[in-house]
């Protein structure tokens, strides 16, 4: 099929070259319309559903809300599992749908479920913004000059800021954090309601009832109409004071008379401080689920940029302190940088083996037609450009089937035109082409073989690592069509009168001492069998017991995110001061650029994390900046040793924002490693974290080890006594009423300034809430109108109660989370899970399960083990197929071993970890390996077929491929060098596969041009190559030279 397609292509040079400009033209076009991003979106498909249910302990929340939605959601199809966390006032609930469920199905799905819901009064269900972990794509912060305080600025961010940004194309929600939401607060006086007859009810009653609009149709008056408009809201605090209640002894009740009226705020879920500001707003942009980041970003931007002229009072401005865009911008500078020079260096290497400009130059276009190719691939896939698509591409491997088609093409040329200067050079392009194409076209099915373990990966590696995969194969089908097609077809017009090699002064020097060596050795080809055996078993036995093993190596965003769990029960207004503290210690480095601290939650509810949490982004200065360090971990170990100085009993756990969301979505937690209990009861579950916690500490690499879930913390329960209310003839209803409303200060009505609402609450002074006993003398009114003290009708207690719940599939859960340091993660986990079953026993009814992103590295190897001698069977398959020969097969399979041993080493040298990045660099090792190792055998086999002697075959076929496999090599090799040298953010997951590509093509290729001929000599495989080239070259058409 090839050698016809190959003969037409000759015949049709024009419209071959008319194929490829269309292929450039598209490219560029693809290039217009994708997506630009650092890494690929690995977040699950999941769909959350936040419910507020004010005022209300955790256990209710889990009993009346949590609860019942997990029971509904259970039978939605395709959801592959159900978590939840339930704090104070909010419930998260998290279903994970299979990979490739539709987003807007699945939410439909959730819809039609939650419909069907009945929750308590009060509480109010929503989908979750239609956004991913990965969303985040900007943070702001809204400043004043000092005219507004936080209130006010609250109030601008929320009904003029968020509502203009959601506006902007791709924007799924842009949430709140910090500032307090402003509140008209009538702060009642019990001895001021005692001392006119009157109970909350009655206060309530006045204002809910004061507060209302009528229509009154329309009124006809002549030829004109009237609408008719009852206006009785409320419109300001002294309209609020001034309504009457009753009277008493004949003297009008007024709220002012019992209530002070004031603008107030509610109690924040959440506060915010930057910098050197104790208090500010923040605003957090999350992108749509699949749209462009760089498009969504000059969306926000160019809204951001309109509300800082336009639409925001004078003195405030939106002022974006972190983007995406840095992330990317820094991403795509290093892959640059070390792409552009590893092509200067492919190109140099070129032009030096090959000789003539003219020649390499062909050769070098196979990048720019390849990368173009694999852009209209990417664009038909949806793959973005990022460093895991684009930044993966090795050029020099892509360039090698056009390295090995030119070299036989100018070699056969030179012939040629030595031979006789009239000769119809076209045809002899033909010929060249003819004889390498079956090797070129099989040897690039082979490297797709080695890359099938990765396109068949699934969960969140498969999200990472297929795009890599499917981008380095778009690249090669590329190259492989531009080897076969348009390289010939150039050749043919470039060199239409003949062509005369360059004699390469160090292949001249290079031919007779290889040439020398390979008879060395073939003389002792058992004993240099043996050589090299013991070398392998040594690398085996010595280097790779002692390679770590990891999922992922170090991601580096830039910059650095920060948890801190307080004890339980600290107050946010605590938690915060806290704060204050940590973001004097981080300005204390030169090297910090910017620090955000949050305290508690959003206001979206996105986060659900109690009051006790504290969360910190710090942003370095730019890398050429730094004056006291030269590594980024080297300024997180001493920004933990300086924290955990300050609060020596605070567990800190540093990690950076995208990879700690999505990885926290995906496996429930963000951590290296995390054991976690179910069952039914929260006692067990927090004896069996507490006991996991110790063991933990003594593993050897464990850092930041702590319970991911709050613990107990102190509740103040009022419990009516159903007995003494009905002695004092009190309903429970006017007991849970005083709780939610006058101490809960659930909103009684709301105000409108302008679009603005604004709720009201009715409430105690803070002065008669301080304590138990104050709160005991609060007043409940009978069916009589008299005032009983609460504590004579109800319970008051100070209990432990839950801070967090955290549910999986219907368990209550805790977690027990560490990091690793200093170790790989495999060892680290093998070690802690002996040292569990020794020293831990689960009681029946409870289950563990070690979770984070070791379960990635544990679900990959399994994955590895299956399909990696799949696709070895593949492989030699394919082999078997090319020269149909077993024992020719074998000698090729035997040889990828040998691949191992520099990749191996290098990685154990330069102290890096065996991950699924190291093992996409060992799929091109072998790849590449096993073209050169087709070349020799095939040459080898042809000059056998021509009558050559056995070992002569060996040595001039060896010799003879000496070029085309350095070249082939080198190009590989120093395609790379730039990037497993890098240091520049985003050269981290590319270190591991550059290092593993550079040392394992190097010692690659040395075991193919010496071991090969060992084993050819010793196999003798039988020389029944199916060369079909010369046949079919036989019954291509003749081409007239043009």
């Amino acid at each position: 099929m090839i050698p016809q397609l190959l003969n037409k292509s000759m015949h049709y040079r024009r419209t071959v070259a008319g194929g490829a400009v269309i292929v450039i033209i598209l490219g560029l076009w693809s290039f217009s319309r994708m997506q630009i991003d650092a890494y690929p979106d690995i977040s699950s498909q999941m769909v959350q559903i936040i419910t507020i249910y004010p005022g209300r302990a955790p256990e209710e929340v889990e009993r009346q809300v949590t609860v019942p939605v997990e029971i509904v959601m259970r039978n939605v199809p395709k959801v592959e599992k159900i978590r939840s966390r339930t704090i104070f006032g909010l419930s998260v609930v998290q279903l994970i749908f299979e990979e490739g469920v539709e987003k807007y199905w699945a939410r439909q799905r959730v819809e039609e479920k939650l419909a069907s819901i009945n929750l308590p009064a009060g509480a109010s269900a929503e989908l979750g913004p239609l956004a991913t972990a990965y969303g985040e794509i900007l943070r702001y912060e809204l400043v004043s000059d000092g005219r507004y305080d936080l209130i006010e600025l609250r109030s601008i961010n929320d009904w003029v800021a968020i509502p203009r940004l959601l506006r902007a194309a791709g924007v799924a929600d842009v949430s709140n954090f910090g500032g307090y939401e402003k509140l008209y607060a009538v702060l009642m006086n019990p001895s001021q309601l005692q001392r006119f007859g009157l109970s909350l009810n009655d206060v309530v009653d006045a204002i809910q009832s004061n507060n209302e609009t009528a229509g009154g149709s329309v009124l006809s008056r002549g030829s004109m109409s009237f609408v008719i408009r009852g206006r009785g809201a409320l419109q300001d605090v002294a309209e609020i004071g001034n309504i009457f209640i009753r009277s008493f002894g004949g003297t009008p009740i007024y709220v002012h008379d019992v209530a002070d009226v004031e603008i107030a705020s509610k109690v924040p879920a959440g506060i915010l401080s930057k910098d050197r500001k104790n208090e500010t707003i923040e605003g957090i942009v999350l992108m749509r689920r699949g749209e462009n980041p760089s498009e969504v970003l000059n969306n926000v931007k160019t809204v951001i940029a309109e509300l800082n002229q336009v639409d925001l009072p004078q003195g405030v401005k939106i002022m974006p302190f972190y983007d995406r865009s840095l992330l990317v911008d820094a991403t795509l500078h290093t892959v640059g940088h070390s792409v552009l020079l590893g092509v200067s260096l492919v190109t140099a290497v070129l032009l030096f083996f090959l000789g003539r400009p003219s020649m390499a130059l062909l050769v070098a276009l196979t990048i720019p037609f390849s990368l173009l190719f694999a852009l209209v691939m990417m664009n038909a896939f949806g793959i973005p450009i990022g460093l895991l698509s684009i930044g993966a591409i090795d050029f020099g491997i892509i360039v090698d089937g056009s390295v090995i088609l030119a070299e036989n093409i100018a070699h056969r040329l030179h012939d040629a035109t030595r031979e006789n200067a009239n000769n119809n050079f076209t045809k002899t392009v033909l010929a060249a082409s003819l004889e390498v194409e079956r090797s070129v076209f099989f040897s690039i099915l082979m490297i797709v073989g080695a890359f099938l373990p990765l396109l068949t990966l699934t969960h969140i590696e498969g999200l990472l690592f297929r795009p890599m995969a499917l981008t380095i194969l778009f690249a090669l089908i590329g190259a492989m069509l531009f080897a076969l097609f348009v390289v010939p077809v150039l050749s043919s017009l470039l060199f239409r009168k003949g062509y005369r090699d360059w004699e390469n002064p160090v292949l001249t020097w290079l031919y007779p001492h290889y040439s020398a060596a390979l008879e060395f050795l073939l003389r002792y080809r058992w004993p240099a069998l043996a050589a090299a055996m013991a070398m392998l078993i040594g690398i085996l036995v010595l280097i790779l017991p002692r390679l770590g093993t990891e999922f992922l190596p170090y991601m580096d965003e830039g910059v650095i995110w920060v948890r801190a769990n307080f004890p339980e029960g600290t107050a946010l207004q605590q938690t915060s001061k806290f704060g204050q503290r940590l973001r004097e210690v981080a300005l204390d480095f030169p090297d910090v650029d910017f620090i955000v601290v949050q305290a508690g939650r959003s206001d979206s509810g996105t986060d659900p994390f109690p009051p006790s949490r504290l969360e910190m982004l710090i942003g370095p200065k730019p890398r050429d900046q730094w004056v006291q360090f030269s590594r980024k971990q080297e300024l997180v170990a001493a920004l933990g040793g300086r924290f955990r100085a300050e609060f020596p009993t605070t567990r800190f756990n540093f990690t950076q924002p995208i990879i700690d969301s999505v990885t926290e979505d995906a496996n429930g937690t963000s951590a290296n490693l995390a054991v976690e209990f179910s069952g039914a009861d929260s006692g067990v579950l927090l004896t069996l974290a507490r006991q996991t916690l110790v063991l933990l500490d003594k593993v050897p690499g464990a850092v930041d080890v702590s319970i991911e879930q709050e613990g107990p913390q102190p509740q103040l329960v009022i419990k009516p006594d159903r007995s003494l209310c009905a002695r004092y003839n009190v309903s429970v209803e006017e007991v849970t009423q005083l709780i939610d409303i006058a101490i809960g200060g659930s909103p009684i009505g709301s105000l409108f300034e302008g679009e603005r609402r604004i709720d009201i609450a009715a409430r105690f002074a803070q002065e008669y809430l301080r304590s138990p006993a104050a709160i005991g003398r609060l007043p409940v009114y009978n069916s009589e109108g008299i005032p009983i003290p609460l504590a004579q009708v109800a319970h008051i207690e100070i209990i432990d109660g839950q801070t967090l719940i955290a549910r999986d599939d219907g368990r209550r859960r805790l977690t027990v989370r560490t990091d690793i340091a200093g170790r790989d993660q495999g060892g680290f986990v093998a070690e802690a899970q002996k040292l569990f079953k020794q020293e831990i026993k689960v009681p029946s009814g409870y289950r563990v399960a070690w979770l984070g992103m070791f379960e990635n590295l544990e679900r990959a190897g399994q994955h590895f083990k299956i399909l990696v001698p799949a696709s070895i069977g593949v492989i030699f398959l394919l082999l078997l197929v090319t020269f149909g020969s077993l024992r020719a097969a074998l000698i090729l399979l035997l040889a990828i071993p040998f691949a191992l041993v520099g990749g191996a080493t290098a990685l154990y040298l330069r102290g890096m970890n065996l991950n699924v990045s190291s093992g996409v660099g060992f799929a091109a090792v072998f790849g590449v390996s096993i073209m050169n190792g087709v070349l020799i055998v095939r040459t080898i086999t042809e000059l056998r077929l021509a009558g050559t002697a056995m070992e002569q075959a060996i040595v001039q076929g060896a010799v003879r491929c000496i070029r085309p496999i350095l070249v082939a090599s080198l190009v590989a090799i120093l395609g790379l060098v730039p990037a497993s040298l890098a240091t520049g953010l985003g050269s981290d997951v590319q270190r591991p596969l550059a290092t593993v590509i550079v040392w394992g093509l190097f010692s690659a290729t040395v075991m193919t041009v010496l071991l090969i001929p060992v084993l050819y000599r010793l196999f003798n495989p039988p020389i029944r190559m199916r060369d079909l080239e010369k046949q079919e070259l036989n019954e291509v058409e003749p081409i007239s030279p043009d």
